[in-house]
C-alpha cells in the first residue's frame, strides 16, 4: 500500500467520523467553559440564566447560523437536532452549575486543553468542508468566492458572534476589539483550509477531499498546540503584514504612511 493510498484511506476515515456524541460533547464542554473563562460570566449566569444559557446555545452552532443566513436558509436550523442542543444545555450547566465546579476545573488544567484541542480543531475541519459542500450545491458553477467564504463562516463562526454574546452579558461590546477589527488566527486560518476545499472540490489541484481534510486536521492541529507550547507566533503575520504594506501603496508606489510624512514636511 502507497502513502498516497494510506492518506487517503486515513482521510476516508477522518470524513466518516460522526460529530455526535464525542466532537459535539467536547465542542460544547469547552465553548462553555470558554465563555465561562469570561470576566462577570458566572454572576451573570446566577443572574440571568436564560440569557446566559441563549448566548452559549449562540456561540454553539455559530457556524451553522451565520453559514445559513448565507446560504439563504432558515437559521433556527442548526437547533432542531434535540440531542445535541440537549446536550450544549447539560454542558452549560455542568460548567456553570456543576457540583463542586469540577468541570470547569477539569477544562482549566493544561494538559486536558491540549488533549481537546485535537478533537476541536478536527471538527472545526470538518465544519469548514460541511459549509464548502454545502455552498456548491447552492452555488452551482465552481462559484468559487461563496464556497470559500461560506467554508470559513463553518470553522470562525463563533469569533464573529462572540460580540453579541458579550453584549447579551455586559449591555455592550468594545467593537474595537471584534473579529472585523482584529482578525484572529481562527479566522484566518479557516479561510485558508476553505480555500484548499474549494480548489479540491472543484478540482484545481490533484488532492482529493479526503486528503485535503486530513492535511489541515494535521497542520491546524500541530499549529495551535506549538502556538500554545511554545509560544509560536500567529504564521499568517507575515502574510498579512506583507498584503497590507502592498495595499497601502499609492498609485505613485509611495507608501501612503510616507506620503503623509512627505506632505507634512512640505508644509
Amino acid at each position: 500500500m502507497s502513502v498516497m493510498e494510506i492518506l487517503n484511506d486515513a482521510g476516508q476515515y477522518l470524513h466518516s467520523l460522526p460529530y455526535f456524541p464525542v466532537l459535539h460533547s467536547i465542542h460544547c464542554f469547552a465553548t462553555a467553559s470558554s465563555l465561562r473563562s469570561q470576566p462577570g460570566a458566572v454572576e451573570f449566569a446566577h443572574e440571568h440564566p436564560l440569557a446566559s444559557l441563549a448566548g452559549t446555545l449562540l456561540i454553539v452552532n455559530a457556524g451553522g447560523v451565520l453559514s445559513s443566513l448565507a446560504l439563504g436558509n432558515p437559521l433556527i436550523g442548526p437547533f432542531v437536532n434535540p440531542l445535541n442542543t440537549l446536550t450544549a444545555v447539560i454542558f452549560w450547566w455542568l460548567v456553570f452549575f456543576g457540583p463542586a465546579d469540577i468541570f470547569f476545573k477539569l477544562y482549566k488544567v493544561k494538559p486536558f486543553q491540549y488533549m481537546l484541542m485535537g478533537a476541536r480543531e478536527t471538527r472545526r475541519c470538518k465544519k469548514i468542508l460541511d459549509g464548502v459542500n454545502a455552498a456548491a450545491k447552492v452555488y452551482t458553477g465552481g462559484q468559487i468566492i461563496p464556497m470559500i467564504l461560506v467554508g470559513a463562516l463553518g470553522g470562525c463562526s463563533g469569533k464573529f458572534l462572540q460580540t453579541t454574546e458579550e453584549s447579551m452579558r455586559k449591555g455592550s461590546s468594545d467593537l474595537s476589539k471584534g473579529e472585523f477589527i482584529q482578525i484572529s488566527f481562527v479566522t484566518k486560518a479557516s479561510l485558508a483550509i476553505a480555500t484548499l476545499y474549494t480548489l479540491s472540490v472543484t478540482g484545481h489541484i490533484p488532492i482529493s477531499v479526503p486528503q485535503a481534510l486530513l492535511i489541515c486536521s494535521a497542520a491546524l492541529v500541530t499549529t495551535n498546540l506549538a502556538m500554545a507550547l511554545a509560544g509560536l507566533p500567529d504564521p499568517f503575520h507575515p502574510i498579512s503584514k506583507v498584503t497590507w504594506k502592498v495595499m497601502s501603496m499609492t498609485s505613485s508606489g509611495v507608501p501612503a504612511k510616507q506620503e503623509l510624512t512627505d506632505s507634512k514636511k512640505k508644509e
